[in-house]
């Protein structure tokens, strides 16, 4: 999977000539829960979902008449290498500039004046569509499950090339395990679902290739 992100982001650049695009790092803090009527709330339940990184990659465009962008964004991301989860996925991340919503302006962050808080402040918005795979206790499952996410982040224009954006976000996958194979601390098999709900601090450097437009 991780083959295909690449020749994903390889794709996404080569038709950057005209266009902005980002590359995104996360740092993922998942809480993981298993749910069933098989599932004992008393015990343990193993999860495979632990911490880990995340990368991603994006393609830009907005509303020409007010400052609603949106970024159809790919990601994959992995727990640490004592964990066997990965995930890979698509989201449809929407940015809306509150304090900034009624420019016109199609140009980078850096070229818009006022205060940096009412031109760069935004709120995300991303449905999307998740792959998941795990081995726990030596038993593959994978599964693809919706995902709904939100966020908050702020545009620093550092160039009208580039710009670097903290954001904070929430995400929430329902992956459903059931008829599939899943072990608790006791050993026993249990047909379950897992609902995942991810936590991301991250970075994303966005860059800005029309030139004509600034």
């Amino acid at each position: 999977m991780r083959h295909y992100l690449f020749l994903l982001c390889c794709l996404l650049i080569s038709t950057a000539s005209s266009a902005q695009v980002g590359v995104s790092g996360f740092y993922n803090f998942n809480r993981a829960k298993l749910v069933g009527d098989a599932v004992n709330p008393n015990e343990d339940n193993l999860s495979p979902y632990a911490n880990g990184p995340e990368l991603a990659v994006n393609y830009w465009f907005r509303l020409p008449k007010n400052r609603i962008e949106f970024q159809p964004t790919v990601y994959f991301a992995q727990s640490g290498d004592n964990s066997p989860w990965r995930e890979a996925g698509f989201q449809f991340k929407t940015n809306i500039y509150v304090f900034d919503l009624g420019t016109d302006c199609d140009c980078p962050t850096f070229g818009k004046q006022g205060p940096q808080l009412e031109k760069g402040f935004f709120l995300q918005l991303s449905p999307g569509v998740a792959r998941h795979w795990a081995n726990l206790n030596g038993v593959n499952m994978g599964n693809t499950a919706l995902t709904l996410g939100a966020g908050v982040g702020i545009d620093f224009g550092i160039s009208n090339l580039l710009t670097l954006t903290p954001i904070a976000s929430l995400r929430h996958t329902v992956t459903d395990y059931t008829g599939m194979e899943a072990v608790n601390a006791s050993g026993e098999e249990l047909d379950v679902r897992g609902q995942l709900t991810t936590f991301q601090l991250g970075l994303q450097a966005t860059f800005r290739f029309d030139k004509k437009r600034y």
